[in-house]
């Protein structure tokens, strides 16, 4: 619990229609020392101590212009904590943090009992207020269910079980929400065991570790079971069902490279209670090697089943049997599909088929039909890919023989599949396999110009041009994509590469989050020539080979004023942290989710690592295509030497 004196002592008490400068503790340390109460806020704070002696305290004040408060300022302006006083006090009673010069997160006393009571998630921070207890989330006043997912994780991962009961809708909750009584006792009566439940639900978290992170919420439409007299419903009903929360682990590779297995959390149902999304009971933990099966239990059922007005859902036998089948077999062979033997592998794809057929008779719902008819095409292209299996090309023109969304999916797989297999051809002319490729794709686009491979399509053939140095295609096909999908996620990258090729000469900023929080700007880097570095410990040999030599860049111009910031594009913090360990990398580090889809990679419509600009010293850039860290050397030793008419080196070009 924050006591308001304890701050107010720590930056200077203030008194009405104070004008004079701040109290000497009011310094930009001390403001930086105050942090959040909560975990998990995301908000700038400048990395080294040059940054920070360029920040600035300045007093706020109201309408009237009296002192209220203090502000802090980066070099460049922006604001990053606000703490001031709101209630005519004379004592701070809100706390603010910004990132990119936006508030994202505020800690408040509403009621004046000098203790925090609220705390809110804004802007890029997020939606959600909480009530604030005894220092603890006591009530969500606003939470969506994306959050509401995420702070479930949060909780299970730390035990806490005081904010787990926060997310769960109490009794008094579901009446007010216009839930029978009939029904509330019948899906509340587990709640006096909850916490025996939690403890279970605990031991059956495969691979979580007390680093689990959050990583999406996944549900179909939410639902309305509307207010009807019959059924003893007083309100609409707003729920989700059956929705699915997945989770990562920083260390995802397990023994002998392998994705390590890791429970999901299957969320029976959620209900929204004005404006915070509640679960209605504890999520249950699901077996990444089993099948998920829909619950029938919860608010739907009950109602039905209490009130008469027809039969709750039940279990789809047929369906769950056809799925267990295929998980058996998968769990029984997969060392084949692993192995070296490239008949066996195809036999395992082969043999795979006839379980998915199965459980595509009986399945009921279209959408799932057409995913697992894709995935009979997956364990088809497999097969084939083999070189075991040449038949499978025969089967794949008759899917696509067919038209519609599963035969553009089989012709575009069949076209990735077959450049694949004439690329590990002895003596194979990859130039030549790369002509045929594109010229494939565009045969594909011709007959397919609608489908969802489309983008993809588009994306691969602007990048095979742009590797090819025919940027002048390349910009069609992007320009082509952004027109016909702007909002796929191709799409946006095309944007993204368009603008990373009209870069030369123009002023840019790469900025985010670091892995450890900290914010990384290249634009608090005026006067030095930068070079950024896009890259992923997964990125290969390329990136192995290069990366090496990009310290020795680094370690050769250092006094010349050349920093590299990395732009790392690994899916997992633990991947970068161990790769940084073992070359020693001391250069700053951009780590943001979302791996080579991630915000960045996509803002610069990055597809092939390692990429890299180079940016000279007013912030604009040089070279926006390095591949090489010799490249690299070369551009920023000619960069370094570009001198001012006055002699002075400019660290970029003019």
């Amino acid at each position: 619990m924050r006591k308001l004196g304890y701050t107010a002592a720590l930056l200077g008490c203030l008194s009405a229609g104070a004008a004079s400068a701040p109290a000497a503790d009011t310094t930009p340390k001390a403001m930086l020392n105050l942090r959040p109460t909560r975990g998990g806020v995301e908000y700038d704070t400048p990395a080294d101590q040059a940054a920070i002696d360029a920040c600035k305290v300045e007093l706020v004040t109201d309408a009237q212009k009296r002192t209220i408060g203090y502000a802090l300022r980066d070099g460049q302006g922006k604001l990053l904590r606000r703490f001031i006083i709101t209630n005519g006090g004379k004592a701070l009673n809100q706390w603010s943090y910004f990132q990119d010069g936006f508030e994202v997160y505020r800690e408040s006393d509403v009621n004046g009992d000098r203790s925090l009571d609220e705390c809110r998630w804004m802007n890029s921070g997020g939606t959600r207020i909480a009530a604030i207890q005894d220092g603890k989330i006591a009530a969500w006043k606003r939470i969506s269910a994306e959050e509401a997912s995420k702070m479930a994780v949060q909780a299970l991962v730390t035990n806490d079980a005081a904010l787990l009961d926060s997310l769960i809708a109490t009794t008094e909750e579901l009446k007010a929400a216009g839930v029978p009584d009939s029904v509330i006792a019948k899906v509340t009566a587990d709640a006096p065991k909850r916490a025996e439940a939690v403890q279970a639900l605990l031991k059956t978290l495969v691979g979580w570790t007390e680093k689990t992170v959050w990583n999406r919420f996944d549900g179909t439409l939410p639902h309305v079971i509307p207010a009807d007299p019959a059924t003893g419903v007083a309100k609409d009903l707003v729920l989700y069902e059956n929705a699915v929360i997945f989770a990562g682990a920083p260390a995802a590779q397990a023994a002998g490279g392998q994705q390590a297995k890791l429970s999901f959390l299957q969320v029976p149902e959620m209900i929204k209670i004005d404006d915070a999304w509640k679960f209605v009971e504890l999520p249950r933990a699901v077996d990444p090697e089993k099948p998920v099966v829909a619950t029938s239990s919860g608010l739907r059922s009950a109602i039905y089943e209490i009130a008469g007005v027809g039969d709750a859902p039940q279990h789809d036998a047929e369906m769950e049997a056809a799925l267990k089948t295929l998980a058996d077999y998968d769990k029984a062979n997969s060392a084949l599909a692993a192995g070296a033997d490239k008949k066996e592998a195809a036999r395992f794809h082969v043999d795979r088929i006839p379980l998915l057929r199965g459980v595509v008779k009986a399945s009921k719902d279209a959408d799932d039909q057409l995913s697992y008819n894709k995935q009979i095409v997956d364990s088809l292209v497999a097969a084939y890919q083999t070189g075991a299996y040449p038949q499978g090309r025969k089967v794949l023109d008759g899917i696509i023989e067919k038209k519609g969304p599963l035969a553009s999916y089989a012709a575009f797989r069949a076209i990735g599949a077959e450049f694949v297999m004439r690329s590990e051809e002895p003596g194979g002319n990859y130039v030549t396999s790369q002509k045929k490729w594109m010229s494939e794709l565009e045969a594909f686009l011709k007959d397919f110009a609608k489908s969802d491979e489309a983008p993809e399509a588009w994306l691969q053939l602007g990048s095979a041009n742009e590797f090819n140095a025919e940027e002048d295609k390349a910009r069609e096909d992007y320009a082509k994509l952004v027109e016909a999908f702007p909002e796929s996620l191709a799409g946006k990258k095309a944007a993204g590469a368009l603008r990373r090729l009209d870069l030369v000469g123009k002023s840019v900023s790469i900025k985010g989050t670091g892995a450890q929080g900290e914010a990384v700007d290249t634009s608090q880097l005026q006067g030095k020539t930068v070079l950024v570095v896009f890259w992923a410990s997964w990125g290969g040999q390329s990136v192995r080979r290069e990366i090496p030599d990009l310290l020795k860049v680094a370690e050769k111009y250092r006094a010349k004023g050349l920093q590299i910031v990395g732009v790392s594009l690994d899916t997992e913090k633990a991947d970068l942290e161990a790769f940084q360990k073992e070359q020693k990398l001391d250069w700053p580090e951009i780590f943001e989710p979302g791996g080579i889809d991630g915000r960045l990679a996509v803002e610069y419509g990055v597809g092939s690592l390692p990429t890299m600009f180079l940016i000279d010293a007013q912030g604009k850039v040089v070279n926006r295509n390095l591949r090489t860290a010799s490249e690299a050397d070369r551009q920023i030793e000619k960069t370094l030497g570009q001198k001012s008419p006055a002699g002075v080196a400019l660290g970029g070009e003019k």
